[in-house]
């Protein structure tokens, strides 16, 4: 069957027009919630390292609910 291969990695980083960074969700192509913030215009290594736990945490084959 052929079909839209899924994502291999949950959350990834976009550098946004500003300069900052972004962490989204590969699934909704929205930006990663942390509590009650979004992972929205940040500094490279701290949206990488965001990243990094985000994806431990929540897999690409982590079928559990998106927030």
């Amino acid at each position: 069957m052929h079909g839209h291969k899924p994502p291999e990695i949950r959350y990834a980083l976009r550098i946004e027009n500003n300069g900052t960074w972004t962490v989204f969700d590969t699934f909704t192509d929205q930006p990663a919630e942390i509590g009650t913030r979004l992972a929205t215009e940040m500094q490279m290594s701290d949206a990488e390292e965001i990243m990094n736990v985000l994806n431990f945490i929540h897999p690409a084959n982590d079928n559990g609910t998106i927030h």
